[in-house]
């Protein structure tokens, strides 16, 4: 029988377990109330179905690898400090199926997984969690309430100059490693380095001749970030003994500093960049205004989530950028009908997802109370309607959400994603709602 490389169960418990005292024997209220609803056959199907293989080296076991994501969450521990810590617990050994004789697998290969499992398998898992909360009668999904908010990259506050400092300082460090080369990027990174430090110093005069000041000495970073992109594609031209990845890494990093620096000039004219790049680790992240007064303009994407009256988030979804919530609120909506396979009775949103046409087609689809204000100064027959007891009702029940999504950044890290990229985040918000829904399953809230 052919064996195969994608494994599926934790080992069984180990004889010494069997001598253990009583207490010790039994997990925490909490981790007992997870393990049984991960034991569903469900769970593990979307990895059985996409990465049952039988060519590679045996991998660390789906539940092993979901109870650790579950505990890395909940905690909110870095991969390398979640390894040191379930070596350490025997509870969370045996809650993982990792035994006390047993090698924890590597936060490197934790690593490694999170990013080959994606978006797509999660998606499928968390449909799978939520069919068995729905099979055990703890979601109805009849009324539901959604909102949006920004999910932040983990990057420093861009500036034009300190974005362009961190591409000269990437192509600094790939191009150390070529032998031969030629090309001293040093005194240039130094020299920028050093203009990074006066423009702070001008800034801090905040007066008018201080700040043409930095917009010359912002002139002459743009000027040596073309000459060194220039260089160094030179130097990939007529080397032809580097390494293909490499070649395709310093490739990458000249072309996204080349568009840091066109739009740096167009803003230093007075020209507003369309799409303006952020960070040079992650140049999908864009620039969100959503009018708070502690942070006017964050930098990361936007997540929208669907929540029922039971308190389970049932629909997590990312976007790009800073779209309309308008335009999402059909697609939210049905996406819930269709994970919790259940007609909608009740939708209750901010005035973000409001529109005549939104309105009209939830009320047509048969949903009998949409709870969602007008803009504007409404008419006189829809005002009627928002004075009715079961729209403030439901204005009250949508204003819930906005503690649902405090608790996830405060809990589950929500509020920002270490993962990297469109796909990384998305990976990152799918793991904190998981994470939140098992928790709110495991307390028996």
């Amino acid at each position: 029988m052919e064996e195969r490389m994608l494994q599926i169960r934790a080992k069984e418990p180990e004889l010494f377990d069997y001598f253990l005292p009583e207490n010790l024997k039994k997990l925490p209220e909490e981790l007992e109330r997870v393990n049984l609803l991960l034991d569903d056959p469900a769970v593990v199907e979307p990895f059985v179905k996409r990465f049952n293989v039988l060519i590679g080296r045996p991998t660390v076991p789906i539940e092993t690898y979901v109870r650790l994501m579950y505990l890395k969450f909940r905690h909110q521990l870095g991969y390398e400090t979640l390894v040191t810590e379930v070596s350490d617990s025997y509870m969370w050994r045996k809650f993982c199926g990792i035994g006390l004789n047993d090698k924890i697998p590597d936060s490197t290969t934790l690593i490694k997984l999170t990013h080959k499992y994606g978006e797509e398998t999660l998606k499928e898992l968390h449909i799978a969690l939520i069919a068995g909360l729905k099979a055990k009668k703890l979601i109805r999904g009849r009324k539901i309430r959604m909102d949006t908010t920004v999910v932040e990259a983990n990057v420093h506050y861009p500036t034009d100059a300190s974005v362009l400092t961190d591409g000269i300082r990437r192509m600094y460090k790939q191009v150390s490693h070529i032998a031969g080369s030629g090309l001293r990027i040093g005194r240039s990174y130094k020299k920028v380095k050093k203009l990074l430090f006066t423009i702070s110093q001008h800034l801090r005069k905040r007066s008018n001749t201080s700040q043409n000041t930095v917009r010359k000495i912002n002139r002459k970073i743009i000027g040596i970030a073309n000459a060194v992109i220039s260089k160094v594609r030179d130097v990939i031209k007529s080397n032809t003994g580097i390494n293909e990845h490499r070649k395709y890494v310093i490739s990458s990093m000249a072309s996204i500093t080349e568009q840091v620096a066109a739009q740096s000039f167009q803003r230093i004219n007075g020209i507003k960049p369309q799409e303006r790049i952020v960070s040079i680790h992650d140049p999908d992240a864009r620039p969100i205004v959503k009018g708070k007064m502690d942070k006017p303009v964050q930098f990361g994407r936007i997540a929208a989530i669907v929540q029922d009256d039971t308190g389970y988030i049932t629909v997590a979804q990312t976007h790009p950028g800073n779209p309309a919530e308008v335009n999402m609120t059909q697609q939210l909506v049905n996406e819930h009908q269709v994970v919790c396979s259940c007609k909608v009775k009740a939708v209750a949103a901010d005035t973000g997802f409001s529109s005549d046409e939104n309105i009209h087609a939830l009320e047509s689809s048969g949903i009998k109370r949409v709870g969602i204000p007008a803009r504007g100064r409404p008419k006189p027959e829809i005002r009627m309607k928002q004075k009715r007891i079961w729209f403030r009702k439901l204005r009250a029940f949508r204003a819930g959400i906005e503690g649902v999504i405090s608790f996830l950044k405060r809990s589950f890290g929500f509020g920002r994603s270490m993962l990297r990229g469109n796909a990384g985040t998305a990976i990152w918000v799918s793991w904190a709602v998981i994470a939140a829904n098992l928790y709110r399953y495991g307390k028996n809230i």
